[in-house]
């Protein structure tokens, strides 16, 4: 009977201890999310403000990805718009590892930004990128080097597939985790909507600069 009393008080006190350690440990990871939340929202908030300047579509471009490569320590960051009625994309902005990448013209969509674009959803590849890419027909650019993992968000204006934004690290499998996959669609669709707003007003530009020319020949006839 001794001995059942006693194992019994180990047992409570055991319970009681197992308890506080699991208490602290959620405790822990709690502050961990929200401290890691609370420097997304920095993050977003210093992009968003420095979009609400205006700026013309390719500075846009520039400005979101020098960004990005800060924020990720990237070594690859590409960002490209997607034709729907052609199947091509164009690189708007690339670079691996500081170094600026050049891919002018249209290219056709192939490998993981043709499942970018059928989801709509992010698409992360982390393990054997290579083999994956050879087998969906990817074409990796002439002078660069294949990733080990891939990470793809869309651009979406108006329900629509714009772009792809992707973010690739050359040395290390499964590079990429949640919390990253979620700050970039927040700052994909922060640029969308930037995008949008610059093509808009080009566009009004433009119309305006078409009436006053009007205007003008219009008096010069008179």
């Amino acid at each position: 009977e001794a001995d059942v009393r006693l194992l019994e008080t180990i047992a409570n006190s055991m319970s009681l201890a197992l308890e506080n350690a699991r208490l602290f440990a959620e405790t822990q990871r709690l502050l961990k999310e929200t401290e890691q939340r609370a420097a997304e929202l920095q993050i977003i908030n210093s992009v968003q403000q420095a979009l609400s300047t205006h700026l013309g579509v390719q500075a846009i471009y520039d400005l979101v990805g020098d960004k990005i490569r800060d924020i990720f320590q990237a070594q690859v960051v590409m960002i490209s718009t997607y034709d729907r009625e052609t199947q091509t994309i164009e690189h708007r902005y690339a670079i691996e590892n500081g170094e600026r990448i050049y891919a002018p013209g249209h290219h056709p969509i192939r490998g993981f930004r043709i499942q970018v674009v059928e989801a709509r959803q992010p698409v992360l590849v982390g393990t054997h990128v290579a083999e994956l890419a050879a087998q969906l027909g990817q074409i990796t650019i002439p002078g660069t080097v294949t990733p080990k993992t891939w990470l793809g968000v869309p651009l979406i204006v108006e329900d629509q597939v714009t772009g792809i934004m992707s973010l690739q690290d050359l040395e290390q499998e499964n590079a990429f985790g949640e919390p990253i996959v979620r700050l970039l669609q927040t700052l994909a669709a922060s640029m969308s909507v930037a995008l949008e707003n610059a093509r808009l007003w080009e566009q009004e530009h433009l119309y305006r600069q078409a009436l006053e020319r009007e205007f003008e020949i219009g008096r010069e006839i008179q």
